[in-house]
């Protein structure tokens, strides 16, 4: 079987992941992609309530367990050109990188915690390009029960279907 195709942008969703001792059986069993800003500044600096250390991810990209990628910042420019200023507000830096690539590019889903990158998704029509934490743990046979709220396939799909409301 063929690794799921992945892209993590939420850092929280890596900050997750390393918290429940899941990271290396999802590297085991998906092809990890994640933007230079994740990997440097979001995840690496971010200390969160449950996880006391700081991640580096540079031995899964030196191992090649871990994709980069690094989007030009025109790309990610016109990618934000085309959402008001209000609606992609609540985008941070990653997220922006971490779409802009996923809009360009083939058989690529996104998993996140922040229901802006769903409501993106379903504002341009690919919300079936956005896969939540519980869905990957369902896939790759890991099947979590009591997921926070954010990681949920109902709360993705409840911001998909607000994004193409407001398309």
């Amino acid at each position: 079987m063929p690794k799921l195709k992945l892209l993590i942008l939420d850092a929280n969703v890596v900050i997750y992941l390393h918290e429940k001792g899941l990271w290396q059986t999802v590297l085991e069993r998906c092809e990890v992609h994640l933007s230079s800003i994740v990997i440097d500044d979001e995840v690496r600096f971010y200390e969160g309530t449950e996880y006391d250390e700081l991640i580096d991810l540079s031995p899964d990209v030196a191992a090649g367990r871990v994709h980069r990628f690094d989007v030009p910042v025109s790309d990610v420019k016109e990618f934000r050109d085309q959402f008001d200023p209000v609606y992609r507000g609540d985008l941070d830096p990653g997220e922006e990188e971490s779409l802009a690539h996923m809009l360009h590019a083939e058989d690529f889903v996104i998993s996140s915690g922040d229901a802006i990158v769903y409501r993106i998704l379903g504002n341009v029509n690919k919300g079936d390009s956005g896969l939540s934490l519980e869905e990957i743990l369902q896939k790759v046979g890991l099947g979590r029960s009591g997921l926070p709220w954010q990681y949920t396939k109902a709360f993705r799909e409840k911001y998909s279907k607000l994004g193409q409301q407001e398309a």
